[in-house]
């Protein structure tokens, strides 16, 4: 049985050149001309995948968008809003609607079909990787200090570690206020932690937590931030705990991407790291919020050696010297992160992590050997049969490292 995709443009053109470029790849074509008619033709031939224009009378795309995610028949299917708009601020509109994709107009005939079928492929994909062994390995990422790299190493970590390990790997985003980890991926918010606190914690099992999940094709699944700070409030501490813990037994790895603050919420993701890496960049407010992180770490009794100081040189001058803020916060410097203004800001622009975007420039290749640093000792000593290409470069660089020594 072929795939039905339903398209809808008001233009009888449009509609014709669409389903004649995605007819070729052998899926079955239902058209609508307008809003009303899309939502008739849908209570009688469900589709697989939805391509929404936005300039149609009476309903625009976007409104069309939020009308078949709220219908339980067509919620979860895959959304591509395709649109002569191409301005930033219509690209947001059209994920916060619900769209899981966004291609302006014109567009390359193989630029849209490339779309549906990775659309079609993540969207079936549900499963999660099942692990046997040892539970997964937590690590938060933290700082009290805003601005110093938090959400990018955390995904940089959780795109390496998939990479090296060839295995999915989750992030959870816990900055439910303001948190970006699935824009730094370029995931649109069709689920979210909000999706989780409308429920009790009791009641939340691997099968909703799997729904809630945002996949990326470098095997990031991702546990997003709601989409509006008032969604927050249903969100809690017992929440974040069972999240974490169903996590732990279907994820080698578990990335937090922190808040800067001490919440109920907060605490209960540093309570369940087994590695807290605290960011933190060379100046001085920064390494006040640092020594004010370790305190607190020291007064909940954390073990010092669960945490390690990562400090992100965010100047492209001068800062603090290095000794300086080992002094001050009486703890060595585990990582020194080296300048990569131009990148990092690439990486964000274009919603790819460094590793990712350019694994074999030195920031890339840099991230990537840090996650292989915090990986698992079991995985270092006997790496499992289905490791990444991640892997292959992490240990040609530890190679040429040790014939340069």
């Amino acid at each position: 049985m072929s795939i039905r995709i339903l398209v809808v443009d008001d233009t009888e053109l449009n509609l014709k050149m669409v389903s004649a470029i995605l007819v070729r790849d052998g899926y079955e074509i239902i058209t609508a001309r307008n809003g009303d008619e899309a939502l008739r033709v849908i209570k009688s031939t469900p589709p697989a995948l939805a391509i929404l224009d936005v300039m149609m009378p009476d309903m625009d795309g976007y409104t069309l968008c939020e009308h078949l995610r709220q219908n339980p028949t067509t919620e979860k299917i895959p959304i591509i809003i395709l649109t002569a708009l191409s301005g930033v601020e219509d690209k947001i509109k059209a994920f916060d609607s619900g769209a899981d994709d966004f291609l302006a107009k014109p567009f390359e005939p193989q630029e849209l079909r490339a779309r549906v079928k990775v659309l079609l492929r993540r969207f079936s994909e549900r499963e999660i990787i099942q692990t046997s062994e040892a539970p997964g390995k937590v690590i938060a990422v933290f700082s009290l200090r805003g601005g110093v790299g938090v959400s990018m190493l955390s995904s940089n970590l959780a795109a390496s570690l998939s990479q090296i390990w060839g295995t999915p790997t989750a992030l959870v985003d816990l900055a439910f206020m303001n948190g970006q980890s699935a824009l730094l991926l370029d995931l649109p918010l069709r689920n979210t932690w909000a999706d989780l606190g409308r429920s009790p914690a009791n009641e939340m099992d691997i099968d909703l937590l799997n729904s809630t999940l945002l996949r990326h094709d470098a095997g990031v699944h991702v546990l997003a931030s709601p989409r509006h700070p008032q969604e927050a409030e249903v969100i809690t501490a017992e929440h974040v705990r069972k999240a974490i813990g169903l996590l732990r037994t279907h994820y080698h790895y578990i990335i937090l991407d922190l808040p800067h603050d001490f919440s109920e919420t907060t605490l209960a993701g540093l309570d369940l790291a087994d590695q807290i890496l605290l960011m933190l960049s060379p100046e001085t407010a920064s390494v006040r919020c640092a020594a004010n992180a370790l305190e607190t770490f020291a007064q909940l009794e954390y073990p010092a050696d669960r945490t390690s100081l990562v400090l992100n040189w965010t100047f492209k001058g001068k800062g603090l010297p290095r000794a300086g803020i080992e002094g001050a916060l009486k703890k060595e410097l585990g990582v020194v992160i080296p300048y990569a203004g131009e990148v990092v800001v690439a990486s964000i622009l274009y919603g790819k992590p460094s590793a990712l975007l350019a694994p074999l420039d030195p920031l890339g290749a840099f991230l990537e050997d840090l996650a292989y640093l915090y990986s698992k000792e079991d995985h270092k000593q006997n790496p499992p049969e289905s490791i990444g290409e991640g892997l292959k470069r992490v240990k040609a660089r530890a190679q040429t490292r040790q014939e340069k020594s």
